[in-house]
């Protein structure tokens, strides 16, 4: 077999599996998107408890509980998106969340008070949670097992370059510096959201 085909026969089931959405830039745009999302989030979860306790934000019993507060927010965040919120327009949606995230992680940033610290760390995950879903189910028609064989590995690199990242940084300029890189990813999410809605909506309709 050469060069990879635009199908390919599935050996469990005899079907024949599509991978013309290889072909599509808004697949590639969306993949992206998560990329980013990946990356902001698991630089917090694994670098937040460290920086809080380095600069002395939080107390280290309290500093524990920031992936619990993560979760939560992240939790509610995807509820009221599944069951209260109607949105018409995924992808102004999400541009709307990217800023949200830049915002608050601006702030998180900032924060030298245990509350203030807290609060924003909250209003981050909120406003980061509804990226994941509501970008892979964007999509739309190109959604099946093979483009998601290829959209979560690829977009799940994100948190493990990103992590990476921010640790090599911290040994050369300080982790509060580092720290700061995570702005790059959440501005990206916003950029992507915006392209993706200008030059690709067409392709997202389900």
């Amino acid at each position: 077999m050469r060069g990879l085909p635009g199908r390919r026969r599935d050996q469990k089931t005899g079907e024949k599996a599509d991978f013309t959405f290889l072909k599509t830039s808004f697949f590639w745009l969306v993949t992206a998107l998560i990329f980013f999302q990946n990356a902001a989030e698991t630089a917090v979860t694994g670098w937040l408890v460290t920086y809080y306790r380095s600069t002395g934000i939080l107390s280290g019993a309290l500093s524990a509980y920031t992936i619990t507060i993560m979760w939560g927010a992240t939790l509610i965040g995807r509820l009221l998106i599944a069951f209260v919120l109607k949105i018409r327009d995924t992808f102004k949606a999400l541009a709307f969340m990217g800023i949200g995230c830049t915002l608050s992680y601006l702030a998180l940033m900032l924060a030298n008070q245990p509350l203030l610290a807290v609060s924003v760390l909250f209003l981050f995950a909120f406003s980061m949670a509804g990226i994941n879903p509501l970008g892979t189910a964007g999509i739309g028609k190109m959604m099946n097992e093979t483009s998601m064989g290829v959209l979560l590995p690829v977009a799940s690199l994100g948190q493990i370059v990103m992590p990476w990242i921010i640790g090599v940084c911290a040994d050369k300029i300080g982790l509060r510096a580092a720290m700061g890189l995570n702005l790059a990813p959440c501005l990206a999410m916003f950029v992507l959201s915006v392209i993706i809605r200008s030059r690709a909506g067409s392709e997202a309709a389900a």
